[in-house]
């Protein structure tokens, strides 16, 4: 946020260059080369000079009003770039085609990049524009910049002046709904992705992708769109670049070339062994060969097993090397011929034989001494028996190593079977000795004998008797 010392100093700035009268100098001069320098002046100037001072003079025109206009209005930090006074000028060359007067704008935000934003939606929009379109007037494509201003009056997607690719109703509506900060062409393929039922992922791994960089033979590039949009399978970046440019050269090779019947796994596949192919003929029109990074190579012994780490110091090796793991270490040439990468190999020998697996793939930075990469077949995850070796090298050759690993087949849960175990009988519980259960005995505890109740029972019941005897008389 524009803080108000910025403010201030931005200000200060642009009076001591006497802004307003440098604006007016530059207005002024005839139209000629000039060449853009790190000073505001010379920046101006070199915006005037791209406009005509005989015709079409109403976009010096205007590219004035808008310089002083901002101006007056204390946008000090936004007038000081040279990336925001070129979208200024380009804004400018429209300005015939302006909804709303220049002067008619009023800052309501500090941030330079929110007023360049509120500036832009004054000029030119009654209707709502994705908000990535607003990058076009900081590019050179006009084109791009009428779509906006298209858009910005209501005009349809569909009906975009020389707009490259045949949408649907569907693929507008996602274009004109996409939040994500993309430019003109990737947000174009994205949304046509989403048009032939593309995820939202799958969508934007199109869209990053080569499909975007030109629209050339555009009925192919639709056709691959279509294709890949619902293609199952999981797609990483680089495989489908590397993919993509096997099928260009397909189509290239062959223009009946179509994308009907093929499949994903079957098509990277393919892919992978022609760049392969490729490489490999690069290689043999020149194998470069380079010195080794200062870091040594690595031997252990364990079991009837010894590994082996070595460094790959020729383009031969990294071409192998990538063949071998299904990956595209062959790409790291460059990097490794001047000194910026070294990669190794760790392999692992059975003792008394000839042939040895590949577990790893490692690439380092030798200035800095890090392991950066270490990669399994197909670019998997290394498995733990290679992560110990390569920390085991790491610790030798004084190399940081922090990447994870995982078992490739890890081993079964072994579940523990509950064992008694007889305690010392110093340490075993003391037994408790319970009395068994005996009924309710008012009596117990009372200091007699059995015989001694029986007695009294009898005693009891003479007397009882005796009673009941006289009382039987009295009432006769």
């Amino acid at each position: 946020m524009e803080t108000q010392t910025t403010m201030a100093m931005a200000a200060a700035e642009l009076r001591g260059t006497g802004f307003v009268a440098l604006v007016n100098r530059a207005f002024k001069q005839p139209q000629q080369i000039l060449e853009k320098e790190n000073t505001i002046e010379s920046v101006i100037c070199y915006h005037f000079s791209t406009m005509s001072a005989v015709n079409h003079t109403w976009k010096r025109e205007t590219f004035r009003s808008v310089l002083l206009h901002l101006y007056s209005e204390g946008c000090y930090t936004l007038l000081k770039s040279p990336d925001f006074i070129e979208v200024l000028a380009n804004m400018s060359a429209f300005g015939k085609m302006m909804v709303r007067s220049v002067d008619s704008w009023k800052k309501e935000s500090f941030v330079a990049e929110d007023q360049l934003r509120s500036f832009i939606k004054h000029c030119f929009t009654n209707y709502d524009v994705p908000q990535f379109m607003e990058n076009a007037f900081g590019g050179e494509n006009k084109v791009h910049m009428l779509w906006y201003i298209q858009l910005g009056r209501g005009d349809s997607v569909q009906k975009l002046s020389g707009f490259p690719v045949d949408f649907t109703k569907r693929m507008a509506h996602e274009f004109r709904n996409i939040k994500k900060a993309l430019t003109i062409p990737r947000a174009i393929r994205m949304a046509q992705a989403l048009g032939f039922d593309a995820t939202n992922e799958r969508a934007e791994l199109i869209a990053w992708s080569a499909l975007s960089e030109s629209f050339d033979n555009e009925a192919f590039r639709t056709e691959l769109v279509k294709f890949f949009a619902v293609a199952e399978g999981d797609m990483r970046l680089d495989l489908f670049q590397i993919t993509l440019d096997y099928l260009f050269y397909m189509k290239a090779e062959n223009d009946a070339f179509t994308m009907k019947g093929r499949t994903w796994d079957v098509l990277y596949v393919q892919a992978l062994g022609w760049h392969r192919d490729m490489l490999k003929k690069k290689a043999a029109e020149s194998n470069n060969q380079w010195k080794p990074a200062d870091i040594g190579n690595f031997y252990m012994e364990e079991d009837e097993a010894y590994f082996v780490i070595t460094q790959l110091t020729s383009s031969e090796a990294l071409y192998d090397e990538g063949e071998e793991m299904e990956h595209c270490v062959a790409d790291y040439v460059y990097e490794c011929s001047v000194g910026e990468s070294a990669i190794f190999s760790l392999r692992k020998f059975i003792k008394d034989s000839d042939f040895y697996e590949t577990l790893a793939t490692i690439e380092v930075l030798p200035e800095e001494k890090e392991i950066v990469q270490a990669q399994a077949k197909y670019n998997d995850m290394i498995s733990q028996e290679a992560h110990d070796v390569i920390v085991k090298w790491a610790q030798q050759e004084g190399i940081v190593f922090n990447l994870e690993s995982y078992d490739a087949e890890p081993e079964p849960i072994q579940v523990q079977q509950q064992v008694l175990v007889v305690q010392p009988r110093e340490q075993q519980r003391p037994v408790e000795n319970y009395e068994p259960y005996k009924p309710f005995n008012p009596y117990r505890g009372v200091n007699f004998s059995i015989e001694d109740v029986e007695i009294r029972y009898i005693i009891f019941f003479i007397l009882k008797m005796v009673l009941l005897m006289a009382k039987c008389s009295r009432m006769h």
